[in-house]
């Protein structure tokens, strides 16, 4: 193969030769050292090229970078919402069956039935107690006045 010129390094460069000329001109490139420095020339001048024209390759980059972390960002958070909203609705969900299950079981009717029975029994000792209490006062009070009797009639 002769020597590549540098002008069609520039073309091979911007993409705009045939899939085999490009192959060809890699393989020579392996082999000869003129065509590496031409293509090496080549590619100095397409980048100083991009610098003239004030082409700025960082700012779209960055730019792009920032707008794919704010939609991760967002994709995130709304996908913990819809994680949340999924956890609520199982949870009240499976509250919702065993509340179901319990009050078929009749757990609660058991259990109100307890209650009343504690209730009830707790009344009834309430008053005994308190009944009591007031037997002995009204005992004592009548053994006061039974002492104060038979001594006005011992006088």
């Amino acid at each position: 193969m002769n020597h590549v010129p540098e002008a069609e390094w520039v073309v091979y460069l911007a993409d705009e030769i045939p899939e085999a000329l490009k192959i060809e001109y890699e393989n020579h490139l392996y082999s000869c050292d003129k065509c590496l420095s031409a293509y090496m020339e080549a590619m100095e001048k397409e980048e100083n090229s991009l610098d003239i024209e004030g082409f700025d390759i960082a700012g779209p980059v960055m730019e792009s970078i920032s707008r794919l972390k704010s939609a991760s960002v967002e994709e995130a958070k709304q996908h913990r919402k819809e994680k949340s909203l999924r956890t609520i609705t199982k949870h009240y969900l499976i509250a919702a069956g065993f509340t179901i299950l319990l009050m078929a079981g009749g757990v609660f009717q058991s259990l109100t039935e307890y209650v009343d029975s504690v209730e009830s029994s707790s009344e009834k000792e309430t008053q005994s107690l308190t009944d009591g209490l007031i037997d002995k006062t009204f005992n004592w009070m009548d053994s006061i006045e039974k002492k104060n009797k038979e001594g006005f009639r011992n006088e």
